[in-house]
């Protein structure tokens, strides 16, 4: 290892289209391995990397090339079968699912109406016992106090007339 090639950081950086600070974290994890040196300047440690642990790092292996797939006209044809048997599923679902929506809307709105029509019925009957109550109040005879009517109002509204 003693003949590898070394790159500053800022060679390295550009040699292989990272940013500066992508290459220092690299050194940051490597600085212990023969992959990275270091010399003291008067601004601070030099780093240098190893030109090997960069391509090991950076550079993409080489993906070999597959041969094209053959595949015969039967397989093609059931292919295109099979997707037009899931393209009229999915429409089948979508209908459902449009129908549902619908059917949840009229449940809604019969629910409110039904719950408007209580409400009516339930007014009428307070009206009802209202107007009962009042004959009742009417049928019944006064009553009759031998004592003077006094004056059973509050101190407030004696003093301030209501």
């Amino acid at each position: 290892m003693t003949n590898q090639k070394f790159l500053t950081i800022k060679e390295a950086a550009q040699y292989y289209s990272r940013s500066e600070q992508t290459i220092r974290r690299l050194v940051k994890q490597h600085v212990l391995t023969s992959h990275v040196r270091s010399e003291d300047t008067p601004k601070g440690k030099a780093y240098q990397v190893s030109q090997l642990l960069l391509q090991q790092e950076y550079e993409a292996p080489t993906v070999t090339t597959l041969p094209a797939l053959v595949v015969s006209d039967s397989l093609q044809l059931e292919n295109q079968q099979l997707r037009k048997i899931v393209a009229e599923r999915d429409r089948t679902i979508q209908q459902l699912q449009n129908r549902l929506f619908e059917q949840g809307d009229v449940m809604n709105a019969m629910a409110s109406q039904l719950t408007s029509q209580k409400m009516s019925h339930i007014e009428e009957l307070l009206l009802q016992q209202k107007a009962q109550l009042g004959d009742l109040q009417k049928r019944l005879p006064a009553p009759e106090t031998d004592e003077p009517v006094s004056d059973r109002r509050g101190l407030w509204n004696r003093l301030f007339g209501r």
